[in-house]
């Protein structure tokens, strides 16, 4: 998952936040920069905007940094080479679960995975996708 839908994640768990009121109670002098974090599909944020949203979210800076090295850049261009190479893949979602199968399809919203266990064809929407993996044949 990347930095910006944990960000949205985080602002859902608190009532929807907005990101204006979030940089105030902050002390973010440009909502800008929280706006780029949850916009931009690459590799965004420096590490003081990090340390503020840490310390605002009473998570470890580990986990944002751990967030930010998962762009949705980095992950389209995972879901497209496994789709193009036909090799499986294992997708760790946020509530826990972990979903193994062929990539059939993909756009910016969602996967669409076959199983590797055979059933019906999964639709996943690519906020919920925490962690991803290649499965070895």
């Amino acid at each position: 998952m990347s930095l910006g839908d944990y960000l949205r994640y985080q602002r859902a768990l608190r009532n929807g936040m907005d990101t204006n009121t979030l940089a105030q109670a902050m002390g973010v002098e440009h909502v800008r920069d929280l706006n780029e974090i949850e916009q931009r599909y690459r590799q965004v944020g420096d590490d003081a905007l990090l340390e503020k949203l840490a310390a605002y979210l009473n998570v470890p800076i580990d986990e944002l940094q751990w967030h930010r090295a998962r762009y949705r850049k980095k992950l389209s261009a995972f879901i497209h080479a496994a789709q193009e190479s036909g090799r499986p893949v294992a997708l760790h979602l946020r509530h826990g679960e972990t979903l193994r199968g062929r990539v059939l399809g993909w756009d910016l919203a969602c996967i669409v995975l076959a199983p590797a266990d055979g059933g019906e064809t999964i639709i996943v929407q690519r906020h919920a996708v925490v962690d991803w993996e290649e499965m070895s044949m």
